[in-house]
Protein backbone atom coordinates (compact mmCIF):
# COMPACT_ATOMS: atom_id res chain seq x y z
CA UNK A 1 0.00 0.00 0.00
CA UNK A 2 1.44 3.32 -0.89
CA UNK A 3 0.62 6.87 -0.10
CA UNK A 4 0.68 9.67 -2.29
CA UNK A 5 2.60 12.63 -0.44
CA UNK A 6 1.63 16.45 -1.67
CA UNK A 7 3.29 19.39 -1.24
CA UNK A 8 1.73 22.68 -0.90
CA UNK A 9 3.38 25.94 -2.35
CA UNK A 10 1.77 29.17 -2.65
CA UNK A 11 -0.83 30.43 -5.42
CA UNK A 12 1.10 30.51 -8.55
CA UNK A 13 4.60 29.24 -7.45
CA UNK A 14 6.33 26.31 -9.21
CA UNK A 15 5.70 23.08 -7.38
CA UNK A 16 8.90 22.27 -4.97
CA UNK A 17 10.52 19.11 -6.51
CA UNK A 18 11.60 16.60 -3.66
CA UNK A 19 15.20 14.99 -4.65
CA UNK A 20 14.06 11.01 -4.63
CA UNK A 21 15.59 9.45 -1.36
CA UNK A 22 18.42 6.74 -1.96
CA UNK A 23 17.58 3.05 -1.41
CA UNK A 24 18.56 1.97 2.32
CA UNK A 25 21.22 -0.31 0.77
CA UNK A 26 23.01 2.52 -0.79
CA UNK A 27 22.79 4.42 2.09
CA UNK A 28 25.01 1.83 3.59
CA UNK A 29 27.20 0.74 1.20
CA UNK A 30 28.29 4.13 0.07
CA UNK A 31 29.85 5.47 3.52
CA UNK A 32 31.69 1.73 3.60
CA UNK A 33 32.34 2.45 -0.06
CA UNK A 34 34.42 5.26 0.47
CA UNK A 35 36.00 3.90 3.64
CA UNK A 36 36.93 0.82 1.75
CA UNK A 37 38.20 3.09 -1.03
CA UNK A 38 40.30 5.37 1.39
CA UNK A 39 42.32 2.69 2.82
CA UNK A 40 43.08 0.94 -0.21
CA UNK A 41 44.39 4.16 -1.74
CA UNK A 42 46.41 4.29 2.09
CA UNK A 43 47.71 0.46 1.85
CA UNK A 44 48.61 1.39 -2.69
CA UNK A 45 50.70 4.80 -1.48
CA UNK A 46 52.30 2.80 1.60
CA UNK A 47 53.20 -0.30 -0.30
CA UNK A 48 54.15 1.65 -3.32
CA UNK A 49 56.63 3.96 -0.90
CA UNK A 50 58.09 0.84 0.99
CA UNK A 51 60.79 -0.85 -0.72
CA UNK A 52 61.44 -4.13 -1.37
CA UNK A 53 64.07 -5.69 0.35
CA UNK A 54 64.10 -8.92 -1.93
CA UNK A 55 64.67 -6.82 -5.23
CA UNK A 56 68.48 -6.85 -5.96
CA UNK A 57 68.12 -3.15 -7.21
CA UNK A 58 66.78 -2.00 -3.76
CA UNK A 59 69.88 -0.02 -1.40
CA UNK A 60 71.72 -1.24 -4.05
CA UNK A 61 75.17 0.80 -5.04
CA UNK A 62 74.18 -0.38 -8.35
CA UNK A 63 70.68 0.48 -8.35
CA UNK A 64 69.54 3.28 -10.26
CA UNK A 65 65.84 2.95 -9.76
CA UNK A 66 63.74 4.62 -6.89
CA UNK A 67 64.58 2.61 -4.21
CA UNK A 68 68.39 2.18 -5.59
CA UNK A 69 71.13 3.79 -3.97
CA UNK A 70 73.60 4.43 -6.88
CA UNK A 71 73.63 8.12 -5.99
CA UNK A 72 74.76 7.85 -2.58
CA UNK A 73 77.82 5.64 -4.44
CA UNK A 74 78.85 8.39 -6.96
CA UNK A 75 78.36 11.28 -3.66
CA UNK A 76 81.22 8.52 -1.84
CA UNK A 77 83.14 8.45 -4.81
CA UNK A 78 83.14 11.92 -5.50
CA UNK A 79 84.76 12.31 -2.02
CA UNK A 80 87.14 9.53 -2.36
CA UNK A 81 85.75 6.96 -0.68
CA UNK A 82 86.17 2.99 -2.24
CA UNK A 83 83.00 0.83 -2.51
CA UNK A 84 83.49 -2.41 -2.28
CA UNK A 85 80.32 -4.57 -2.79
CA UNK A 86 79.94 -7.68 -1.24
CA UNK A 87 76.92 -10.29 -1.07
CA UNK A 88 77.64 -12.31 2.38
CA UNK A 89 78.73 -11.48 6.15
CA UNK A 90 81.35 -14.05 5.63
CA UNK A 91 82.94 -11.81 3.05
CA UNK A 92 82.28 -8.51 4.06
CA UNK A 93 83.97 -10.16 7.43
CA UNK A 94 87.46 -11.23 5.45
CA UNK A 95 87.07 -8.08 3.08
CA UNK A 96 87.21 -6.07 6.61
CA UNK A 97 89.77 -7.96 8.30
CA UNK A 98 93.48 -5.81 9.41
CA UNK A 99 91.68 -2.80 7.58
CA UNK A 100 89.43 0.37 8.85
CA UNK A 101 86.43 0.30 6.91
CA UNK A 102 83.11 1.48 7.30
CA UNK A 103 79.92 -1.37 7.02
CA UNK A 104 76.61 -0.46 5.56
CA UNK A 105 74.00 -3.05 5.93
CA UNK A 106 70.91 -2.24 4.38
CA UNK A 107 69.09 -5.47 5.20
CA UNK A 108 70.12 -6.07 8.88
CA UNK A 109 67.17 -8.86 9.53
CA UNK A 110 68.48 -10.88 6.72
CA UNK A 111 71.56 -11.81 8.11
CA UNK A 112 72.96 -14.88 9.93
CA UNK A 113 73.84 -12.31 12.74
CA UNK A 114 77.87 -13.37 12.96
CA UNK A 115 79.02 -9.77 11.42
CA UNK A 116 79.50 -8.12 14.27
CA UNK A 117 81.06 -10.99 16.09
CA UNK A 118 83.48 -11.66 13.36
CA UNK A 119 84.66 -8.00 13.60
CA UNK A 120 85.29 -8.16 17.02
CA UNK A 121 89.25 -8.27 18.07
CA UNK A 122 89.83 -8.18 14.51
CA UNK A 123 92.62 -5.23 13.91
CA UNK A 124 91.77 -1.91 11.91
CA UNK A 125 88.81 0.18 13.13
CA UNK A 126 85.07 -0.75 11.85
CA UNK A 127 81.96 0.92 11.89
CA UNK A 128 79.03 -0.52 11.09
CA UNK A 129 75.78 1.15 10.22
CA UNK A 130 72.45 -0.93 9.93
CA UNK A 131 69.32 0.90 8.38
CA UNK A 132 65.99 -0.15 10.32
CA UNK A 133 66.89 -3.21 12.38
CA UNK A 134 64.23 -4.96 13.75
CA UNK A 135 63.77 -8.15 16.11
CA UNK A 136 66.70 -9.98 14.57
CA UNK A 137 69.33 -7.10 13.47
CA UNK A 138 69.13 -5.36 17.14
CA UNK A 139 69.65 -9.14 18.85
CA UNK A 140 72.52 -9.36 16.87
CA UNK A 141 73.84 -5.28 17.04
CA UNK A 142 75.31 -6.15 20.40
CA UNK A 143 73.37 -3.20 20.94
CA UNK A 144 71.07 -2.47 23.64
CA UNK A 145 68.18 -0.92 22.39
CA UNK A 146 64.49 -2.15 21.11
CA UNK A 147 61.89 -0.32 18.80
CA UNK A 148 60.12 1.75 20.93
CA UNK A 149 58.15 3.46 18.66
CA UNK A 150 57.29 2.57 14.75
CA UNK A 151 55.72 4.99 12.06
CA UNK A 152 53.95 4.77 8.83
CA UNK A 153 55.82 6.95 7.10
CA UNK A 154 59.27 8.61 8.35
CA UNK A 155 59.61 12.41 9.94
CA UNK A 156 61.61 15.22 9.70
CA UNK A 157 63.06 15.96 12.68
CA UNK A 158 65.97 18.15 14.46
CA UNK A 159 69.27 16.19 15.31
CA UNK A 160 68.96 17.67 19.00
CA UNK A 161 72.57 15.93 19.88
CA UNK A 162 76.05 16.19 19.38
CA UNK A 163 77.62 14.11 16.90
CA UNK A 164 79.50 15.85 14.36
CA UNK A 165 77.64 13.89 11.22
CA UNK A 166 73.77 15.11 12.38
CA UNK A 167 75.42 18.77 13.44
CA UNK A 168 76.72 19.30 9.78
CA UNK A 169 73.47 17.35 8.21
CA UNK A 170 70.88 19.14 10.33
CA UNK A 171 67.06 17.80 9.74
CA UNK A 172 67.05 14.64 8.02
CA UNK A 173 64.16 12.42 7.83
CA UNK A 174 65.34 9.23 9.84
CA UNK A 175 62.74 9.31 12.58
CA UNK A 176 60.91 6.17 11.40
CA UNK A 177 61.63 3.25 13.79
CA UNK A 178 62.47 5.35 17.35
CA UNK A 179 65.05 3.24 19.17
CA UNK A 180 65.47 3.20 22.76
CA UNK A 181 67.61 1.93 25.98
CA UNK A 182 69.95 2.51 28.95
CA UNK A 183 73.48 3.67 28.43
CA UNK A 184 73.33 4.14 24.74
CA UNK A 185 76.45 6.29 23.94
CA UNK A 186 74.62 7.70 20.52
CA UNK A 187 71.21 9.18 20.52
CA UNK A 188 70.38 11.53 17.88
CA UNK A 189 67.05 12.69 15.93
CA UNK A 190 64.93 11.40 19.24
CA UNK A 191 66.06 7.98 18.76
CA UNK A 192 65.75 7.59 15.00
CA UNK A 193 69.68 7.51 14.94
CA UNK A 194 71.01 5.51 17.91
CA UNK A 195 74.17 3.63 18.54
CA UNK A 196 77.14 2.36 21.02
CA UNK A 197 80.48 0.69 20.94
CA UNK A 198 80.60 -3.23 21.21
CA UNK A 199 83.95 -3.56 21.92
CA UNK A 200 86.34 -1.81 19.44
CA UNK A 201 83.65 -1.84 16.94
CA UNK A 202 81.08 1.02 16.70
CA UNK A 203 77.78 0.28 15.93
CA UNK A 204 74.86 2.61 14.51
CA UNK A 205 71.10 1.96 13.81
CA UNK A 206 69.36 4.00 11.98
CA UNK A 207 65.83 4.33 11.92
CA UNK A 208 64.70 5.15 7.92
CA UNK A 209 66.00 4.26 5.03
CA UNK A 210 65.18 7.75 3.39
CA UNK A 211 68.79 9.03 3.44
CA UNK A 212 69.90 6.54 1.73
CA UNK A 213 66.94 6.11 -1.34
CA UNK A 214 67.95 8.03 -4.92
CA UNK A 215 64.19 9.18 -4.11
CA UNK A 216 64.67 10.77 -0.61
CA UNK A 217 67.95 11.86 -0.85
CA UNK A 218 67.85 14.92 -2.11
CA UNK A 219 65.24 16.08 0.86
CA UNK A 220 66.21 18.33 3.46
CA UNK A 221 69.87 16.97 4.68
CA UNK A 222 69.34 13.37 4.35
CA UNK A 223 72.34 13.26 1.45
CA UNK A 224 75.01 14.95 4.20
CA UNK A 225 73.77 12.58 6.62
CA UNK A 226 74.13 9.92 4.70
CA UNK A 227 77.43 10.48 3.51
CA UNK A 228 78.85 11.38 6.87
CA UNK A 229 77.78 8.47 8.43
CA UNK A 230 79.93 6.25 5.74
CA UNK A 231 82.63 8.61 5.33
CA UNK A 232 84.17 7.87 8.31
CA UNK A 233 86.70 5.69 6.33
CA UNK A 234 88.17 5.69 3.03
CA UNK A 235 87.00 2.22 2.58
CA UNK A 236 82.60 1.25 2.73
CA UNK A 237 82.00 -2.48 2.63
CA UNK A 238 78.80 -2.65 1.05
CA UNK A 239 76.75 -5.77 2.58
CA UNK A 240 74.17 -6.13 -0.85
CA UNK A 241 71.70 -9.01 0.59
CA UNK A 242 68.50 -9.68 -0.40
CA UNK A 243 67.58 -13.09 1.38
CA UNK A 244 67.76 -14.76 4.10
CA UNK A 245 71.52 -16.20 4.93
CA UNK A 246 71.46 -19.78 6.61
CA UNK A 247 73.17 -20.05 10.02
CA UNK A 248 76.20 -21.60 9.70
CA UNK A 249 76.07 -24.03 12.65
CA UNK A 250 78.87 -26.53 13.33
CA UNK A 251 77.87 -30.32 13.30
CA UNK A 252 77.58 -31.96 16.58
CA UNK A 253 76.70 -35.56 17.59
CA UNK A 254 74.69 -36.76 20.07
CA UNK A 255 72.69 -39.61 21.05
CA UNK A 256 69.66 -40.65 21.78
CA UNK A 257 68.90 -42.85 25.36
CA UNK A 258 67.47 -45.94 24.82
CA UNK A 259 64.06 -45.99 25.64
CA UNK A 260 63.47 -49.27 24.78
CA UNK A 261 61.13 -51.43 27.44
CA UNK A 262 60.07 -54.79 28.22
CA UNK A 263 57.00 -56.76 26.98
CA UNK A 264 55.67 -57.46 30.62
CA UNK A 265 52.80 -55.82 30.17
CA UNK A 266 51.74 -56.08 26.75
CA UNK A 267 49.26 -57.89 25.34
CA UNK A 268 49.68 -61.02 23.10
CA UNK A 269 46.04 -60.56 20.34
CA UNK A 270 48.20 -60.93 17.35
CA UNK A 271 46.42 -57.42 16.28
CA UNK A 272 49.00 -55.04 16.19
CA UNK A 273 47.68 -52.09 17.10
CA UNK A 274 46.39 -53.45 20.34
CA UNK A 275 49.91 -54.99 21.48
CA UNK A 276 51.51 -51.72 20.91
CA UNK A 277 49.82 -50.21 24.02
CA UNK A 278 49.64 -52.06 27.60
CA UNK A 279 46.63 -53.47 29.01
CA UNK A 280 45.71 -50.74 31.44
CA UNK A 281 45.32 -48.37 28.26
CA UNK A 282 42.32 -50.17 27.58
CA UNK A 283 41.07 -51.22 30.60
CA UNK A 284 40.77 -47.25 31.70
CA UNK A 285 39.41 -46.61 28.02
CA UNK A 286 36.78 -49.51 28.79
CA UNK A 287 35.77 -47.82 31.87
CA UNK A 288 35.38 -44.59 30.46
CA UNK A 289 32.76 -45.16 27.92
CA UNK A 290 31.01 -47.63 30.27
CA UNK A 291 30.71 -44.65 32.31
CA UNK A 292 29.97 -42.74 29.75
CA UNK A 293 26.74 -44.94 28.74
CA UNK A 294 25.35 -44.95 32.49
CA UNK A 295 26.10 -41.09 32.15
CA UNK A 296 23.82 -41.26 29.01
CA UNK A 297 21.21 -43.10 30.66
CA UNK A 298 20.85 -41.57 33.57
CA UNK A 299 20.41 -38.20 32.11
CA UNK A 300 18.33 -39.34 29.34
CA UNK A 301 14.52 -38.37 29.54
CA UNK A 302 12.17 -41.13 30.97
CA UNK A 303 9.41 -42.24 28.85
CA UNK A 304 6.29 -42.16 29.61
CA UNK A 305 2.40 -40.47 28.92
CA UNK A 306 2.45 -36.28 28.39
CA UNK A 307 2.15 -34.60 31.44
CA UNK A 308 -0.40 -31.58 31.35
CA UNK A 309 0.73 -28.47 32.43
CA UNK A 310 -0.82 -25.01 32.92
CA UNK A 311 -0.56 -22.12 29.70
CA UNK A 312 1.72 -19.55 30.49
CA UNK A 313 -0.62 -17.25 29.39
CA UNK A 314 -4.72 -17.81 28.80
CA UNK A 315 -6.05 -15.81 25.77
CA UNK A 316 -9.42 -15.46 25.46
CA UNK A 317 -11.52 -17.52 22.05
CA UNK A 318 -12.41 -14.46 20.57
CA UNK A 319 -8.96 -12.77 20.42
CA UNK A 320 -7.24 -16.36 19.58
CA UNK A 321 -10.26 -16.33 16.38
CA UNK A 322 -9.52 -12.49 15.78
CA UNK A 323 -5.99 -13.14 15.53
CA UNK A 324 -5.86 -16.45 13.19
CA UNK A 325 -8.52 -14.78 10.73
CA UNK A 326 -6.02 -11.19 10.36
CA UNK A 327 -3.09 -13.56 9.84
CA UNK A 328 -5.07 -15.65 7.06
CA UNK A 329 -5.72 -12.14 5.78
CA UNK A 330 -1.89 -11.14 5.65
CA UNK A 331 -0.82 -14.24 3.75
CA UNK A 332 -4.12 -14.08 1.52
CA UNK A 333 -5.10 -17.55 2.54
CA UNK A 334 -8.68 -17.46 1.28
CA UNK A 335 -9.30 -21.05 0.76
CA UNK A 336 -7.37 -21.97 3.59
CA UNK A 337 -9.96 -19.60 5.89
CA UNK A 338 -13.02 -20.78 3.98
CA UNK A 339 -11.90 -24.34 4.38
CA UNK A 340 -11.50 -23.68 7.91
CA UNK A 341 -14.91 -22.08 8.51
CA UNK A 342 -16.50 -24.73 7.04
CA UNK A 343 -15.06 -27.63 8.85
CA UNK A 344 -15.94 -25.93 11.92
CA UNK A 345 -19.56 -25.43 10.93
CA UNK A 346 -20.34 -29.08 9.86
CA UNK A 347 -18.62 -30.56 13.12
CA UNK A 348 -21.45 -27.57 14.96
CA UNK A 349 -24.13 -29.47 12.52
CA UNK A 350 -22.82 -33.07 13.19
CA UNK A 351 -23.18 -32.51 17.01
CA UNK A 352 -26.82 -31.03 16.20
CA UNK A 353 -27.99 -33.87 14.25
CA UNK A 354 -26.29 -36.27 16.92
CA UNK A 355 -25.37 -34.80 19.94
CA UNK A 356 -23.60 -38.05 21.35
CA UNK A 357 -21.42 -37.96 17.95
CA UNK A 358 -17.19 -37.22 18.34
CA UNK A 359 -16.34 -34.51 16.14
CA UNK A 360 -12.70 -36.56 15.19
CA UNK A 361 -15.05 -39.19 13.75
CA UNK A 362 -18.24 -37.68 11.85
CA UNK A 363 -16.37 -39.19 9.11
CA UNK A 364 -18.05 -36.45 6.75
CA UNK A 365 -14.82 -35.73 5.27
CA UNK A 366 -14.60 -37.45 2.34
CA UNK A 367 -17.48 -38.50 0.25
CA UNK A 368 -19.39 -41.16 1.14
CA UNK A 369 -22.91 -42.79 2.39
CA UNK A 370 -22.55 -40.82 5.64
CA UNK A 371 -22.30 -37.48 4.20
CA UNK A 372 -25.01 -38.23 1.64
CA UNK A 373 -27.00 -39.09 4.85
CA UNK A 374 -25.72 -35.61 6.69
CA UNK A 375 -26.62 -33.59 3.65
CA UNK A 376 -30.05 -35.02 3.41
CA UNK A 377 -30.69 -34.49 7.44
CA UNK A 378 -29.02 -30.27 7.14
CA UNK A 379 -31.37 -30.18 3.83
CA UNK A 380 -34.58 -31.26 5.62
CA UNK A 381 -34.26 -29.17 8.63
CA UNK A 382 -33.49 -26.12 6.67
CA UNK A 383 -35.87 -27.07 3.84
CA UNK A 384 -33.57 -26.22 1.53
CA UNK A 385 -32.43 -28.34 -1.67
CA UNK A 386 -29.72 -31.07 -1.39
CA UNK A 387 -27.33 -29.40 -3.89
CA UNK A 388 -27.54 -26.04 -2.04
CA UNK A 389 -26.38 -28.08 0.95
CA UNK A 390 -23.81 -30.11 -0.34
CA UNK A 391 -22.35 -27.06 -2.32
CA UNK A 392 -22.36 -24.81 0.62
CA UNK A 393 -20.77 -27.25 3.02
CA UNK A 394 -18.80 -29.11 0.89
CA UNK A 395 -18.16 -27.52 -2.50
CA UNK A 396 -15.62 -26.11 -4.69
CA UNK A 397 -13.81 -23.19 -3.01
CA UNK A 398 -13.84 -19.63 -4.65
CA UNK A 399 -10.72 -17.80 -5.96
CA UNK A 400 -11.25 -14.54 -5.03
CA UNK A 401 -12.00 -12.05 -2.33
CA UNK A 402 -15.89 -11.66 -3.58
CA UNK A 403 -16.49 -15.15 -4.07
CA UNK A 404 -15.24 -15.91 -0.48
CA UNK A 405 -17.38 -13.41 1.23
CA UNK A 406 -20.46 -14.76 -0.75
CA UNK A 407 -19.68 -18.34 0.43
CA UNK A 408 -19.33 -17.44 4.15
CA UNK A 409 -22.90 -15.52 3.92
CA UNK A 410 -24.34 -18.39 2.73
CA UNK A 411 -22.62 -20.98 5.03
CA UNK A 412 -23.92 -19.00 7.95
CA UNK A 413 -27.20 -18.38 6.76
CA UNK A 414 -27.80 -21.88 6.66
CA UNK A 415 -25.95 -22.78 10.29
CA UNK A 416 -27.94 -20.01 11.81
CA UNK A 417 -31.19 -21.57 10.25
CA UNK A 418 -30.48 -25.34 10.94
CA UNK A 419 -29.44 -23.94 14.72
CA UNK A 420 -32.70 -21.89 15.38
CA UNK A 421 -35.07 -23.42 17.87
CA UNK A 422 -38.19 -25.47 16.44
CA UNK A 423 -41.27 -23.13 16.75
CA UNK A 424 -44.32 -21.56 14.46
CA UNK A 425 -43.11 -19.85 11.84
CA UNK A 426 -45.01 -16.43 10.16
CA UNK A 427 -44.91 -15.18 7.27
CA UNK A 428 -42.67 -12.14 8.62
CA UNK A 429 -40.61 -14.42 10.01
CA UNK A 430 -39.88 -16.41 6.84
CA UNK A 431 -37.26 -14.51 5.99
CA UNK A 432 -34.17 -16.11 7.84
CA UNK A 433 -35.75 -19.47 6.61
CA UNK A 434 -35.27 -18.79 2.79
CA UNK A 435 -32.74 -21.15 0.76
CA UNK A 436 -29.36 -19.68 1.07
CA UNK A 437 -28.06 -19.35 -3.17
CA UNK A 438 -24.39 -20.08 -3.55
CA UNK A 439 -22.71 -17.14 -4.68
CA UNK A 440 -25.53 -14.78 -2.86
CA UNK A 441 -24.46 -11.71 -1.19
CA UNK A 442 -24.93 -11.24 2.83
Amino acid sequence: MTTATTSVSAPGAAPVQRRPRLPRWARFVIPLGVVALFWVATLGSYFYQEPNLSDPETLSPLGTGRHGSSQLAEMLQARGVTIERVTSSKAAIEAAHNRDATILVPAPDLLNGTLVLGLLGDPGRHRVVLLEPRLLGLFTSGVPAQVVRTRWAPKAVEPDCSKPEAHRAGPATVFRLRYGGSGLAIRCYQGGLVGDYVDDVEVLLVGSTNPFRNDRIGELGNATLATELLARHDLVIWVDVHARERLDIPPFEFELPDYARGELDRTNTGYEIVDAFPVQLWVTIAVLLVAGVLLAVAKARRLGPPVPEPLPVVVPAAETVTGRGRLYRRIRANQASLATLRASAVARLARTVDPFARAPDHGLDVPGPRRDAFVRTIAARARVPEPVVATVLFGPLPADDAGMVAAVADLDRLVATVLQPPGPRSDSSSAPNRPPEPGGSP
